[in-house]
């Protein structure tokens, strides 16, 4: 039964895990096209150039696509790792061999 706890914890933290590495992807994607509009924006001048700026954006495009390519892989580890540890919580429960009460009428 301990075993089986410990392995339901893990799984809940797995979880958390996956959420929020999901959050990076989708922040990483943000910032992959917020990047290059920010560059375009000073193409077409519809905002002031400067060095600063510009170096931000090409950080943003970068950043972005850096991020949400690790998030990415990091979820589908992560996704691996919690059916792994389901599987191994269902051996558990099984290994337990649980008897089921019959019908209890009186």
């Amino acid at each position: 039964m301990e075993q089986v706890e410990q392995l339901e914890i893990r799984i809940e933290e797995l979880r958390e895990a996956i959420q929020r590495s999901r959050r990076l992807i989708i922040a990483g994607r943000v910032c992959a096209v917020v990047g290059p509009a920010l560059l375009v924006c000073f193409m077409l001048g519809l905002l002031d150039f400067t060095p600063a700026r510009v170096i931000v954006g090409i950080a943003l495009a970068i950043g972005g696509v850096v991020l949400m390519g690790s998030s990415r892989s990091s979820t589908e580890q992560l996704e691996l790792t919690l059916k792994r540890t389901e599987a191994e919580r269902n051996t558990a429960i099984d290994a337990l061999e649980l008897v089921q009460l019959g019908d209890r009428s009186s």
